[in-house]
């Protein structure tokens, strides 16, 4: 087309106000455009319908044929006339409202583009978050235990109403209740939580107001992508089971995640009763405080009460779920968690068997009103852990949970718990996997997660879930003793004895007893003596070590230093310490082990031999996989003593080819142990 042609197409299209009927098509459409996409959010679909786009498109031809061919004029709407024909001039306020029309127009462009890039900048971001959620605990110092119990629902809610969007990776609020969060700023949390994205909340109560601040932060750079104030009319645990539904729903929408009917469903089922789901919660959070308190030993039980401290008990646990029970009959995970509490009760001596009935019956509710409930499942297991020593039986429960609830790291955990008393190593390896790229912030779960890497020789990892340990509860004693074998399964005496310097800085207790095994290790025998005379009972007891297991460790470290007549005189105290745990129990297989050193360091070899067999004839038959090796150790050690050094090998390939927490490394530091490696013996082991 000639140059002169453009130019009166150009103006004929002006004349006929094209122009301005495509500004203002294209401002309406950037308009419905806008409107169809968040309705289609409401509805759980991500974008406008391909239809209404293409309705759209059509509707854009339409405007381009209406334009051209008709106008709108103050005496309505006319054909518009060929330009040869006679021009009616345009009334001047026709032109007044074609300029600000256009005006308006242009503006309401500039505006909704801008909105979209800004927008789309945001989305980007958004899309760019991994979606790993944590929801934070409260920090206020100044509320007491029963005070933070109450609040802490509303942390419980909203994590459970994000735990129904299968697009999240929520951390479970167990780990995030235990997380201290003081002085550390949000990268920190997230790395430590293991979360991309935080929702922080703050409760206000006052005399004149009550309402809920609720913050959502991108971790990584403290951004605030939303944040919102929720007013509480009612009691906290009604508000905060209503609340806590639309907390969830709009963090979706900010994080543009397009719910599917069944999640929406999900998270808009209401409880049946607000008051027994926080009755629930509490119980919950008293059993796992009670739990880690008598396990850690932090606070020592009063004997006369048969309690703990006033506030954490497991009795007063079981109290929170009777009045969960009572106010909703129906709760079928209050009766399962009721049992679990005195299941673990049992465990840590609280009760003895005569509760079981009352746990079983409690079970059994609890299916008759769920079927398919992870928690009566969990229930069950413990049932048989903790209550029926059936370890195969309690496997299959723990499976079944595992089954329904994939993802949860705490049935993973005692699931892998089962799988290593019974043996099943592969099972454990690959559980506590799982269970450590969760995360835990639970100082029991890593604790133990670090001694099934140590049975399985990962050392590394193990040492950073002791260390994970340490930091959550430097207090406690059992992370360092551990992490100490740690060092010592690859015969690294020196980062032993640092692990313990700090563990006397940071806990509350003597070390002496395992300083005086390093000593013995170190061939530094004088000072192994000064050290384990230091010792205490309370040492060797928190080992979980007897009084029979300090008399055999004396006269060891007595007859490595020379001094005969004392190492003699401890193995005598030996003898009659285990001779007499036999007598009144002849099927003690601990005793029997201990008995064929005892024997074997007083020069009568023979009986050393049948007594150490005795007790490897009682093993026969797997007991626990887990304490099962601690006696061919000790048979590996009568064997060396009395001379039988081919037996001795045997028995020391035997023991390196199962699980446990001795190496190679570990039994060449043994000084008993020590003489059967020569080059012959190094030989037939590497055979």
């Amino acid at each position: 087309m000639k140059p002169d042609g453009i130019y009166q197409l150009v103006q004929e299209l002006k004349r006929r106000r094209v122009f301005r009927g495509i500004i203002v098509y294209g401002a309406s459409t950037l308009i419905l455009l806008e409107a169809a996409q968040n309705i289609s959010n409401v509805f759980g679909l991500e974008t406008a319908p391909k239809w209404f786009v293409w309705l759209l498109g059509i509707g854009f031809l339409g405007s381009l044929w209406f334009s051209w061919i008709y106008d709108f004029t103050p005496g309505g709407i006319k054909k518009t006339e060929p330009s040869k024909e006679h021009q009616v001039p345009i009334p001047p306020k026709e032109v007044r409202t074609y300029k600000i029309t256009t005006f308006l127009s242009v503006l309401i462009i500039i505006g909704l583009l801008a909105y979209n890039i800004i927008d789309g900048a945001n989305k980007k971001k958004i899309q760019l978050l991994d979606k790993s959620i944590a929801v934070l605990p409260l920090e206020d110092n100044e509320l007491n235990y029963n005070e933070t119990l109450d609040l802490e629902f509303i942390g419980q809610e909203i994590t459970s109403c994000l735990l129904k969007v299968k697009e999240y990776r929520v951390v479970p609020w167990e780990n995030c209740r235990k997380y201290n969060r003081k002085g550390k700023l949000y990268p920190e949390i997230g790395h430590d939580l293991s979360a991309a994205i935080l929702v922080d909340w703050t409760p206000y109560d006052s005399k004149f107001q009550k309402r809920l601040s609720v913050n959502l932060i991108a971790a990584n750079d403290h951004s605030l992508l939303w944040a919102e104030n929720f007013e509480i009319e009612g009691n906290w645990s009604d508000e905060i089971c209503k609340h806590s539904r639309k907390i969830s729903k709009k963090i979706t929408r900010k994080l543009r995640t397009y719910l599917t009917p069944e999640e929406r469903a999900l998270i808009d089922e209401q409880p049946v009763s607000a008051q027994a789901t926080m009755f629930a919660s509490i119980g919950n959070a008293i059993t796992q405080d009670t739990w880690e308190m008598v396990l850690t030993g932090i606070t020592v039980r009063d004997p006369e009460k048969n309690e703990y401290t006033d506030s954490i008990s497991f009795d007063r646990a079981i109290t929170y779920f009777t009045e969960a029970i009572k106010a909703d009959p129906s709760f079928a995970e209050a009766y399962a968690n009721r049992a679990k509490a005195r299941l673990w009760g049992i465990r840590a001596g609280y009760f003895d068997a005569s509760v079981l009935d009352k746990c079983r019956e409690d079970i059994e509710n609890a299916f008759d009103l769920q079927r398919e409930l992870p928690e009566a499942h969990v229930a069950m297991g413990f049932y048989y852990y903790y209550g029926l020593d059936e370890y195969n039986w309690a496997l299959t429960s723990f499976e079944k949970a595992v089954e329904l609830r994939p993802d949860n790291y705490e049935y993973l955990f005692y699931l892998s718990m089962i799988g290593r008393a019974l043996g099943k190593w592969e099972n454990v390896q690959a559980l506590s996997n799982k269970v450590f790229v969760s995360n835990p912030q639970n100082v029991l779960f890593l604790t133990n997660l670090g001694l099934s890497y140590l049975y399985l020789n990962d050392i590394s990892r193990s040492i950073v879930c002791f260390d994970r340990a340490i930091e959550l509860m430097p207090q406690w004693y059992v992370p360092y003793v551990y992490k100490i074998n740690s060092h010592l399964s690859s015969g690294n005496i020196d980062e032993a004895k640092k692990v313990v310097r700090e563990a006397e800085k940071t806990t509350d207790k003597d070390y002496y007893r395992i300083m005086a095994e390093l000593n013995l290790y170190e061939e530094k025998y004088p000072i192994a003596v000064k050290n384990i005379e230091r010792a205490n009972a309370k040492e060797f007891y928190d080992l979980e070590e007897t009084e029979g297991d300090a008399f055999l460790l004396k006269a060891k470290i007595y007859k490595y230093a020379g001094d005969l007549k004392q190492s003699n005189e401890y193995f005598m105290k030996a003898l009659d310490y285990f001779g007499y745990r036999i007598k009144f129990d002849p099927e003690n297989y601990y005793a029997f082990s201990k008995l064929g050193i005892t024997y074997a360091g007083i020069g009568l070899n023979q009986i050393a031999i049948e007594h150490g067999r005795k007790a490897l004839d009682f093993i026969e038959q797997p007991k626990d996989a887990i304490t099962d090796p601690f006696i061919l150790y000790d048979m590996i050690q009568t064997y060396a003593i009395t001379g039988n050094h081919e037996s001795g090998l045997n028995m020391i390939k035997k023991l390196l080819d199962r699980k446990s927490l001795y190496s190679l490394e570990t039994l060449k530091l043994d000084p008993d142990i020590k003489q059967l490696f020569n080059d012959t013996g190094i030989a037939f082991i590497n055979q």
